[in-house]
């Protein structure tokens, strides 16, 4: 049986590098948009928008089922990860197909026609990276996974910098930016050897299991696209690339923040799956401290940020984006409602009660479709938001109304009435005390945890646990 202990061990590397993959993006993202401008990183947004979407029916359709069944049946988990990986390139190519669909319907400049030719390779490559890490989450190795994409990112990092060295543009950096992702597929196929070799002979039994099993997250992950990215494309049609650019600056710093409940989940998730079946009492206590410990480092964050958005925008973008304060703020607050989903789904996933995935995230998209085609017209990027914060909260409060997800969705919120309470308080005394960002930064965490321990939102045994995690991340 896995303890809380050896969950902590497994899941630290995972969240420590998903830390330092998020610092990088940030990085990255900041680059970006101080050398391209708005309308250059509403075109790099735009195109985004569709490796997003690839990587929303990875995680959320095929990759959850692989790793449940290869958890639970690791004998065969040669011919599951490589039946999986054919089943992950049909995806891409349907990824690729959808792209240019709207291309053609948006017509967007001709620059952004000739990029969307290499990201497609991008989306073609894409699955084969997915298996690998696939590979890695289930034979608990993912120091390899995680140390190679940090790599990449740093190739990337360093490709930005030649770009910028050498005044190119847009077009010079996808060329460019392929580069690293041939390299990190070498060195995952390297690496992985010994672990799990694919068996790539077609299982019709397998297909039809995995699709019985997984249309229903399939469904979702189509929905998830379209409430995280159909806002960029209307906003691309209606306002055009600089609206876009001003909108992603926000976007692309709460959405960096994803990576933590995936992370967190993603050790979880076979851990979950083993324990729905043989302790629902360590199942309950698994999934309640994921929502405990994810709301406690999400919500004073986004007071946080609600708090200075103008001048967060200005410290990574610089001064032509900090006109979008508003929207940041309003778009922080959707990421609270996104680390419960991530729980949320997970949870489902582990109990076989996927069913309902495709209920909560249609509802999001229905939100999101009916607010934007209403908003962005007439408010551009401010309308956009607002709407990404009603469709991300629509779909885990939806849960309360069903009485097989209704424990689920109260845990949401009794696990996030602590923080909220202690955020707030401790913004207060940051407003009275008239402090700046980087006394704030400096003085909040301090304040916040110190009022978490006297309302006892934290106790003893998380101090603990956050100790061992240090101790065996090192």
């Amino acid at each position: 049986m896995i303890t809380t202990g050896k969950i902590a061990e497994n899941g630290s590397i995972n969240i420590l590098g998903s830390i330092l993959d998020c610092l990088i993006n940030l990085i990255i993202s900041m680059l970006l948009a101080r050398y391209f401008g708005q309308a250059g990183f509403g075109k790099l947004s735009f195109l985004a928008a569709f490796i997003f979407f690839l990587a929303a029916a990875d995680n959320q359709w095929i990759r959850p089922i692989l790793v449940r069944e290869m958890s639970r049946d690791k004998n065969n988990s040669p011919g599951i990860i490589g039946n999986g990986l054919i089943i992950r390139v049909m995806i891409s190519l349907c990824a690729v197909i959808l792209f240019w669909i709207a291309i053609l319907i948006v017509n967007p400049p001709w620059d952004v026609k000739i990029l969307a030719l290499f990201a497609s390779l991008g989306l073609l490559s894409a699955p084969l990276i997915s298996s690998y890490e696939t590979i890695f989450q289930v034979s608990l190795k993912m120091k390899y996974f995680v140390g190679l994409n940090l790599l990449n990112r740093l190739l990337i990092l360093a490709v930005i910098f030649m770009v910028v060295i050498l005044k190119k543009g847009l077009i010079a950096f996808y060329i460019l930016a392929f580069i690293p992702t041939i390299i990190l597929l070498f060195l995952l196929k390297y690496f992985s050897k010994g672990i799990i070799d694919p068996d790539f002979k077609i299982n019709t039994a397998l297909w039809r299991m995995i699709f019985k099993e997984s249309w229903p997250l399939g469904i979702s992950a189509f929905f998830i696209f379209v409430y995280n990215r159909v806002d960029q494309i209307i906003i691309l049609y209606f306002r055009g690339p600089q609206d876009l650019g001003l909108y992603a600056a926000g976007l692309r710093l709460k959405e960096v923040l994803n990576i933590i409940p995936l992370a967190l989940m993603m050790p979880m998730l076979p851990v979950l799956s083993g324990y729905f079946n043989s302790s629902r009492k360590d199942f309950v206590k698994i999934y309640q401290g994921s929502f405990k410990y994810l709301l406690i480092f999400i919500v004073p964050l986004a007071v946080v940020v609600s708090l200075f958005p103008r001048q967060i925008l200005y410290l990574f973008y610089g001064s032509q984006f900090s006109i979008a304060g508003l929207s940041l703020t309003i778009l922080i607050w959707s990421e609270v409602f996104v680390f419960m989903g991530v729980v949320n789904n997970s949870i489902l996933i582990a109990s076989n009660k996927q069913i309902f995935d495709p209920l909560f995230t249609g509802i999001s998209a229905l939100v999101n479709i009916i607010l934007n085609l209403i908003l962005i017209p007439r408010y551009g990027f401010i309308g956009a938001a607002i709407s990404a914060l009603a469709c991300c909260a629509a779909g885990p409060l939806t849960g309360l109304f069903i009485n097989a997800t209704r424990e689920y969705s109260y845990s949401m919120i009794k696990f996030s009435l602590k923080p909220l309470s202690a955020s707030l308080l401790a913004a207060y005394l940051i407003y009275c005390l008239h402090l700046d960002l980087q006394q704030s930064i400096l003085l909040f965490p301090l304040i916040y945890l110190l009022i978490m321990y006297l309302i006892k939102g934290i106790n003893k045994d998380d101090i603990i646990l956050v100790k061992s995690i240090i101790i065996k991340s090192r």
